[in-house]
């Protein structure tokens, strides 16, 4: 089944290893917030403030999840020393989306989608239903934040260390104004493609009209 949506924002930020440009100063004003923040947390609230998305519902994917906090845990462990409470608590899938709340005192609910190359996607879908269940504007947002040591070794996906895209979906009656087709896009990992398929699509189009596959 398909139903229709309109993309009214848009955006996407990349860096073969780390992004210099989100603006954190401005968009991240308290300090003490701001350094906690992980690098994927950091593109999340650039994305969102770029969409100019505030308040509601959020749907986060990656597919590799908080590398380096990751790391870190692996690291102490191999050590045989103590796990680090703070990387322990950015270990999870939904930390970037949860600092974005916390930001803006966001209530709403977050849903967090891991599924490899099919995470965008995945993403796409679930955001769509997620919009026609509240019937509201819905952000959604993919990151990968992969540039951590000796990263080169293993890395055989994506150029782009640092990378994410993000889009709202809100459903309408209107009729589709714009098609959407799959495309290989050099240099991000294949998880963000399908969110990139929309950008693509839509990026000549304002309030351009999809059709997701639900």
């Amino acid at each position: 089944m398909k139903m229709n949506f309109i993309v009214k924002k848009s955006a996407v930020v990349q860096a073969d290893t780390k992004c210099e440009t989100l603006d954190e100063k401005r968009i991240v004003p308290k300090m003490m917030l701001r350094r906690r923040l992980t690098r994927a947390a950091r593109i999340m609230v650039y994305l969102a403030d770029a969409c100019d998305f505030r308040d509601g519902a959020v749907v986060y994917g990656s597919a590799f999840g908080e590398m380096q906090a990751t790391a870190d845990i692996v690291g102490a462990i191999d050590a045989q020393e103590p796990i680090s409470p703070t990387a322990f608590q950015n270990s999870v899938y939904n930390t970037a989306p949860s600092y974005f709340s916390l930001l803006h005192k966001n209530k709403n609910e977050i849903l967090t989608v891991s599924n490899g190359n099919e995470t965008s996607r995945n993403v796409l879908q679930t955001g769509a239903l997620q919009a026609l269940t509240t019937q509201n504007e819905v952000l959604l947002v993919c990151c990968e934040a992969l540039n951590i040591a000796n990263i080169d070794e293993v890395n055989t996906c994506t150029d782009f260390l640092e990378s994410g895209v993000a889009l709202t979906l809100t459903p309408t009656d209107r009729s589709v104004t714009v098609t959407v087709s799959k495309c290989e896009h050099k240099g991000f990992a294949p998880a963000l493609w399908a969110m990139l398929d929309v950008l693509s699509a839509c990026k000549s189009h304002e309030d351009a009209v999809i059709a997701v596959e639900l």
